[in-house]
């Protein structure tokens, strides 16, 4: 007996299906709360590991559409973004010391996706495609805690950072400084040292080990970073829409992976932007919804969405952003129409 008839037949294309499948095109606009989490860490900040955690929720919108073209294909388009974001504490912790600095931060994301669309003319599809994603941060208002003397001591008892090998780099710098007739500076771009009468600084050990400290309350203003990337996607989609427009209830699901082909960061600390491509990096989306038809042309949804973006670190001399994670789970209500 051949049973590729009957696994089409049963499984991927039931005759009922076929004859009720329409591929027709429609629009819908949405808002809902999302709750995002953010990390950051990495094996070597002065030679220890860290890692830091935020948790805040922000109000969000999605807009877009579906276009079908011909018969068993079309294609979506749509944006997610932030409206209001909301700030929330960000610490950072040590796993050897406990938390070390904390300072206040807020999240925004955009997404746009362009997905093409291929029916199995029973509401699943395949969709292959692209997302643009852009994070943006903001922090301040940094602080140091009780264990942020801890986190100096481990790095000063590394053997990088003893009193010979300081002293050693400490002369490198005097020279280049003199040689250039510039000072040197700490992380705020400060002169360190005691200024001389004739304007330059005479720099002892102890001014370049407190220069080299991890001191929280240096770092004034605010800081802000932006993570852009596009990525290739590919997946599974299922929309009872496709197969029932009656007055009813309606159902969505989608499933879908890809992959990071160009990466750019920028952090106003840095005097450069780090680029990269086919890092190896991953992203992954999930929805899940229910709504009801109250006509064929229009209707209202609930969904459930799940978004993960991972990227490992990304480094160009001393510049580099640490392996990160962000999650964001949004609820939002959608409003369906195709007039």
């Amino acid at each position: 007996m051949n049973i590729k008839p009957l696994l089409l037949a049963s499984l991927i294309i039931p005759a009922s299906a076929m004859a009720e499948f329409e591929n027709a095109s429609y629009s819908y606009l949405g808002m809902g709360q999302e709750t995002l989490e953010y990390s950051e860490s990495t094996n070597d900040f002065g030679g220890l590991k860290f890692k830091t955690k935020y948790k805040g929720s922000n109000l969000v919108q999605k807009s877009g559409g579906y276009t079908a073209v011909g018969e068993k294909y079309g294609f979506f388009l749509s944006t997610s973004s932030t409206l209001l974001a909301n700030e929330e504490r960000e610490k950072w912790r040590f796993p050897s010391i406990g938390v070390v600095q904390e300072d206040d931060m807020t999240v925004k994301r955009t997404a746009i996706d362009i997905l093409g669309v291929f029916h199995l003319q029973n509401g699943h599809f395949f969709n292959l495609g692209s997302r643009y994603n852009s994070v943006s941060f903001s922090r301040f208002n940094f602080s140091s805690t009780d264990r942020t003397n801890e986190l100096n001591a481990a790095i000063f008892a590394r053997a990088d950072h003893s009193d010979a090998e300081l002293t050693k780099q400490l002369n490198d710098l005097i020279a280049k400084a003199q040689a250039a007739k510039v000072c040197i500076t700490n992380s705020s771009k400060q002169c360190i040292g005691t200024k001389q009468a004739d304007g330059s600084y005479n720099v002892s050990l102890e001014d370049f080990k407190e220069a080299k400290k991890f001191n929280p309350e240096a770092t004034s203003g605010v800081v802000f970073e932006d993570m852009a990337s596009w990525s290739l996607l590919a997946g599974w989609g299922y929309d009872s829409y496709f197969i029932r427009k009656e007055i009813g209830m309606r159902y969505q699901f989608a499933f879908r992976v890809g992959t990071a082909i160009y990466e750019s960061v920028l952090n106003t600390k840095n005097n450069k932007s780090l680029t990269r491509s086919f890092g190896g990096d991953w992203d992954l989306h999930a929805l899940a919804g229910v709504g009801y038809q109250f006509r064929p042309e229009f209707g209202v949804m609930a969904t459930l969405e799940y978004n993960m973006i991972h990227r490992e670190e990304i480094r160009d001399g001393n510049v580099f952003l640490p392996v990160n994670d962000l999650k964001a789970l949004s609820p939002q209500i959608t409003a369906n129409w195709a007039f």
